[in-house]
C-alpha cells in the first residue's frame, strides 16, 4: 500500500521502518523546519535501520520530505503519528491536499479528527473529506537510538479504533488491518480518546516521580520504578474518574488495565493484572525518562486530562484527581495547562452534548 507517515519522531520513524520492511511503499513527512540530524540522514539516504531484538535490517523509503504536496495527495493511507498538541496546525497544513478515497489514522487521537473536519469546512472541501480514524496510543514502544536508526522494544497486539463518522468503523478496521493487524471497533472517538492509557500512566508516573527523575541522571524507568502502592492509588482514582466519564457519555467504561491487556496480549485472560503489567514493564525497562519536561506531561496533561476535565465541567461530573495533576504539572513546567487544554470550546463546540452529537449522532449520552 502507498502510505504516508506524518511525523518523524520515535513512533513515526519506527512505523516507517516496520511498514517498509513489510513491503509497503512508505513516505515520511516532517512539517517543522527545526533542524534534526535524524531526519536529515533519512532525507539524504532514503533508508532507515530497524533493530528488533537480535535482528537488524535497513530498508528503503519511497520519499522523505517537508512538502505535503509531494506525499499527501497520492497516499492510500495517511498515518499521523505526531504530538497531538499540534493537530490544529497539522489540519491547516494538510487539509488542502486530502482526498476523499483516503483513510487518515490519527494516533494518539484525542479528538484531533475534529480539527481536520473544521478546517475542511473552512476551506469548503467537506465533500472531499477522507475517512478519519483515531487510535488510543502508538502501536509500538520504541526509540530513535541513533540518527537513521530505530529500536523496537514491543509491539501492541490489539488496536482499539473509532472513526469519524462513527458508523464507518468496520470499514476502518478492514482498511487498516494490513497496517495495524488486529483492529478493535469502538463506538466513537471520545471513547478511544478517554481510553488512551497515557492520560493515566504518563501523567501520574511523571508528576508523582519528579524528584526521582531529576535525581536519576537520566536513568529513570517509569514502568519498573515509578509505580509504588501510593502512586497506584492515585492512578486507580484517576482511572475511576475516566470510567465515570465514559459511562456518563454513554460509552462502555473499561479500566486502564483491562484495556491495556486487550492491546497487549492475544490471550489477555491468561494473565492476572499484576502479571500483565510486569511483563510489559520488563519489555520497556530500557526506555528511560530523562526530564520532567517531556511529552508525558506536555502532551498528555493538556490533551488528555484537559479533555477529561473539560467534559466533566460541562456535564457536571467532578474530576478532582485530574485537576490536581493538571495544576501540579503546569506549576512544575511553568505552563497553564487549563489554558492549553483540548477543551469542548477549543474544539469548536458550545456544549458537551453538541460535541458528542457531532461525533456519534445516533448515540444518546447520559448528560
Amino acid at each position: 500500500m502507498n502510505i504516508t507517515i506524518v511525523g518523524s519522531g520515535h513512533g513515526g520513524s519506527t512505523a516507517a521502518a516496520c511498514l517498509a520492511r513489510d513491503g509497503h511503499q512508505v513516505s515520511m513527512l516532517k512539517l517543522s523546519n527545526q533542524p534534526n540530524e535524524h531526519f536529515a540522514i533519512l532525507e539524504e539516504t532514503k533508508r532507515i535501520t530497524l533493530k528488533d531484538g537480535n535482528n537488524e535490517q535497513t530498508v528503503p523509503l519511497h520519499a522523505v520530505t517537508r512538502d505535503p504536496a509531494e506525499v499527501i495527495p497520492q497516499a492510500d493511507i495517511i498515518l499521523i503519528y505526531y504530538v497531538s498538541n499540534y493537530h490544529k496546525s497539522l489540519a491547516s497544513a494538510l487539509a488542502p491536499y486530502l482526498q476523499k478515497h483516503q483513510t487518515v489514522y490519527i494516533c494518539p487521537g484525542y479528538l484531533g479528527s475534529i480539527y481536520f473536519m473544521n478546517e475542511l469546512k473552512r476551506i469548503a472541501r467537506t465533500e472531499d473529506a477522507p475517512l478519519f480514524v483515531e487510535g488510543e496510543t502508538l502501536p509500538y514502544s520504541c526509540r530513535i537510538t541513533n540518527p537513521g536508526e530505530v529500536t523496537l522494544y514491543s509491539e501492541n497486539y490489539g488496536h482499539p479504533i473509532a472513526s469519524l463518522p462513527a458508523d464507518r468503523v468496520e470499514e476502518a478496521c478492514h482498511t487498516l488491518k494490513p497496517i495495524l493487524g488486529n483492529c478493535i471497533a469502538r463506538d466513537n472517538i471520545a471513547e478511544v480518546a478517554l481510553h488512551n492509557p497515557n492520560l493515566i500512566m504518563h501523567t501520574v508516573g511523571i508528576a508523582l516521580n519528579a524528584a526521582y527523575i531529576e535525581n536519576s541522571e537520566g536513568r529513570f524507568s517509569m514502568y519498573t520504578e515509578g509505580f509504588t502502592p501510593s502512586t497506584w492509588k492515585v492512578a486507580h482514582e484517576l482511572d475511576q474518574e475516566k470510567m465515570d466519564m465514559l459511562e456518563k457519555i454513554g460509552s462502555k467504561p473499561r479500566s486502564y488495565i483491562e484495556e491495556f491487556k486487550v492491546r497487549t496480549f492475544p490471550d489477555s485472560e491468561v494473565y492476572s493484572d499484576d502479571e500483565a503489567f510486569a511483563i510489559y514493564a520488563e519489555s520497556v525497562k530500557d526506555l528511560h525518562t530523562k526530564a520532567v519536561n517531556n511529552r508525558y506531561l506536555t502532551e498528555d496533561v493538556p490533551m488528555g486530562l484537559g479533555l477529561l476535565h473539560s467534559l466533566g465541567k460541562h456535564i457536571g461530573l467532578p474530576t478532582p484527581v485530574a485537576e490536581s495533576i493538571i495544576t501540579l504539572s503546569g506549576t512544575m513546567i511553568g505552563d497553564d495547562y487549563y489554558l492549553e487544554a483540548r477543551s469542548v470550546e477549543e474544539l469548536g463546540f458550545i456544549s458537551a452534548e453538541e460535541l458528542l452529537s457531532f461525533i456519534s449522532p445516533t448515540k444518546t449520552p447520559h448528560v
